[in-house]
């Protein structure tokens, strides 16, 4: 019973976060660090999510998305933000390629990044 009573409470909480209006009303300082849990567990999943989508594209000889915003708009099966309402990011080198959230504090390259990091020839 308390599994289901929390469950309904997961839900109920997703789908107020999803409303513009209450979202702001639930982010206050208490709800936050149970909000950022909850993001950092759902976010390693949906780069993974990411990931094998651009190994996809890759393995098809299309490379890396040029245009990642509108990459995620238009071909990832999820959102274009993270829970955090920051857009997703993509960083490449010769080797390999990163996706990534920028974490609870929104910046890019802080300790609380969430990424996934995949070799190049992975996807060919």
């Amino acid at each position: 019973m308390l599994k289901k009573l929390i469950m309904l409470l997961f839900v109920v909480l997703a789908v107020a976060m999803a409303v513009p209006s209450t979202r702001a009303q639930i982010e206050s300082d208490a709800i936050r660090p149970v909000m950022d849990a909850i993001g950092s567990r759902i976010v390693p999943g949906r780069l993974e999510a990411m990931a094998d989508q651009i190994d996809s594209r890759l393995g098809r000889g299309e490379g890396l998305p040029g245009n990642f915003e509108g990459w995620l708009r238009r071909n990832y099966t999820s959102s274009e933000f993270d829970p955090w309402d920051n857009l997703y990011y993509l960083q490449s080198s010769r080797r390999a390629y990163t996706v990534g959230s920028m974490g609870p504090d929104g910046v890019q390259g802080s300790e609380d990044d969430i990424t996934v990091t995949r070799d190049l020839a992975r996807g060919r």
